[in-house]
């Protein structure tokens, strides 16, 4: 993970933030540091849009159960929250 990502990631998971913007990163594969701990569980919104993501985890909801918005782009999702986890999902860009 490059180390700008992970510093985003490090700081919203210590400021607790709500809302974590990873936009516009180029990512290929789902930031498995998200999932981590329990340091996310209170994000709300995750705004992934414009990366080139192809699967979302399938432990998703688990691990961020507060999640009720994700906004992504995903060109094929294995996987979808239950709708009580998400109530917002965009697949668009």
């Amino acid at each position: 993970m490059a180390s700008e990502l992970c510093k985003t990631i490090s700081v919203a998971r210590l400021e607790k933030h709500k809302n974590l913007f990873l936009n516009y990163r180029n990512l290929h594969h789902f930031p498995l540091e998200l999932l981590k701990d329990e340091g996310l569980q209170y994000l709300e919104r995750l705004y992934m849009k414009r990366n080139s993501l192809t699967t979302l985890p399938e432990n998703l909801a688990q691990k961020l159960p507060n999640l009720v918005e994700l906004r992504t782009t995903v060109s094929f999702v294995a996987y979808c929250c239950s709708a009580q986890c998400l109530q917002t999902f965009d697949l668009l860009s």
